[in-house]
């Protein structure tokens, strides 16, 4: 048997997925399949980094998102002119998969509304997630 790299006392009985060395049970994490030496070098690399997202300002966004839907609905028939036309449009994003939905004579004008606001919520996330790294 092969004694451990990292304490030289025991048989090593694991090998460590990230450098390949080879380990007893007390010097390695078998939750990570790595060696002690591995996981902590790893914690100290992402320590005081945070993986998540900062919660309150998309709820913040996600309230001023339905503040402004809601505003735009009472405005709309509004700027239709005081008809009883109404009209309606939504971009509902499934995935990858964009459904447009919309009804009425400037059905057009919102739909159009509704995916520019659709992008510019996208790459705002997309900014939030490549800040992250």
């Amino acid at each position: 048997m092969t004694l451990c790299v990292f304490c030289g006392r025991k048989n090593a009985s694991f090998v460590c997925h990230n450098c390949g060395r080879m380990a007893c049970g007390e010097c390695f994490d078998t939750s990570r399949w790595w060696c002690t030496n591995c996981a902590n070098q790893v914690a100290s690399m992402t320590e005081g980094k945070s993986s998540r997202v900062p919660a309150s300002g998309l709820l913040f966004l996600a309230f001023v998102m339905i503040f402004v839907g809601m505003l735009l609905i009472t405005i709309g028939p509004l700027l239709n002119g005081g008809t009883t036309g109404a009209s309606g449009g939504a971009v509902i994003l499934i995935g990858p998969i964009p459904i447009i939905l919309g009804s009425g004579p400037l059905s057009d004008v919102i739909i159009v509304l509704a995916i520019v606001l659709t992008v510019i919520v996208l790459i705002f996330f997309g900014l939030i997630l490549r800040r992250q790294r």
